[in-house]
């Protein structure tokens, strides 16, 4: 089976996280966030990737390269100007279209979602295309997608225009779909097009069945700084991520090669990196990250935190819900909490909303 992994977005919504680098090569735990997704396609049966480019390329290709080292073929459909999910798709049809049922899926959510089930169901129902659905999340503006009794598809986000079924069954969309090689020819054959607002729409009013899969269990979007940070928490808190099992020291602590100090107070879930170096009576509390190479001073405290490689963390500090990036040095002696730190000479984007601190930039998360 082949995928697509849709990677050329610019970021927007995580800058300043994504200054110089494409959102899908964040870190998540102690790999990045596509390094999760192949791998979670790679266990669910696909063997060749195609994974479109436009923003920061090389920062992807640097990580994923051939995809050997995660067993898969990658190519890669590099963008120019973007073309949208449909049309990203279109540009990538050489690839995949003699491949029968593929999938494509979005680089900025991770879930446990049996793709295996899902293929399985989509091919019973001889849909052109399947979405797998998520039950309603509170408190975010994803698109309702309705669903009748037959777990066909009726409206996407409003579309087709028209009344809401009141019968109908509302989900939100993971941003996984399963596709059939029929769908190419539904694509304009160049241009910008979204398969979501104009091409289902339009299969919709033209009778085409468009099947759901509902998956309703671990699930995260990472689109923003604090839906990245809350998302790698409950990823680590709950275990679903499969690399965990080698690195598990007790319940909840995972350890990569890393000496604890004495008297060390840890909440699990924690994960610490390889060559880090944690203080003598440092606390991690309620959900912490610690990089490869990263210093964690004596008598800090971190609490619902993510430290990325090579950061360091000043004797006594204090930080609560924050994102250290890679090279930062956080003084001694601070308490902080809603704060993403980067390094100065990495930063050239606008500075109207950060503070200095120190050596490194300071923004709100």
């Amino acid at each position: 089976m082949k995928a697509m992994v849709l990677a050329a977005g610019l970021g927007e919504r995580m800058r300043p996280l994504t200054e110089g680098r494409a959102k899908p090569t964040l870190p998540l735990l102690h790999r990045s966030i596509i390094a999760f997704t192949l791998d979670h396609l790679k266990r669910h049966g696909v063997s060749e990737v195609v994974i479109n480019l436009h923003y920061q390329p090389e920062s992807i290709r640097g990580i994923v390269g051939d995809g050997s080292r995660h067993g898969l073929k990658v190519h890669y459909s590099e963008e120019p100007v973007i073309l949208g999910t449909a049309g990203g798709l279109k540009k990538a049809e050489p690839y995949i279209r003699d491949s029968g049922t593929f999938l494509m899926v979005n680089s900025d959510s991770i879930s446990d979602c049996d793709l295996v089930a899902a293929i399985k169901k989509h091919r019973e129902t001889r849909a052109i295309a399947t979405m797998v659905l998520i039950p309603p999340r509170a408190g975010v503006d994803y698109g309702v997608v309705e669903v009748n009794d037959n777990d066909r598809i009726t409206r996407i986000a409003g579309n087709p225009q028209g009344d809401p079924d009141p019968r109908a069954s509302r989900y939100n969309f993971s941003g996984i779909h399963i596709i059939e090689p029929e769908l190419f020819d539904k694509i304009p054959p160049q241009g910008k097009s979204e398969i979501n607002r104009v091409i289902y729409p339009g299969l919709l009013t033209a009778g085409g069945a468009i099947r759901a899969f509902v998956h309703t269990g671990f699930w995260r979007e990472l689109g923003n700084p604090a839906l990245y940070l809350e998302g790698s928490l409950a990823l680590l808190r709950e275990g679903k991520d499969p690399s965990l099992a080698a690195l598990r020291s007790s319940d909840g602590v995972y350890l990569d090669r890393v000496s604890l100090p004495r008297h060390p107070v840890i909440e699990p879930p924690v994960v610490i990196g390889r060559g880090a170096t944690i203080g003598d009576k440092a606390s991690f509390q309620a959900g912490v990250v610690v990089g490869k190479q990263a210093t964690i001073g004596k008598g800090c405290s971190l609490r619902s935190t993510i430290v990325w490689d090579g950061a360091r963390i000043g004797d006594g500090s204090s930080l609560s819900e924050c994102i250290v990036t890679s090279g930062v040095f956080v003084p001694a002696n601070v308490s902080l909490s809603n704060k993403i730190f980067l390094r100065a000479q990495d930063y050239h984007g606008p500075k109207d909303r950060l503070e200095r601190l120190g050596s490194c930039w300071m923004t709100s998360l």
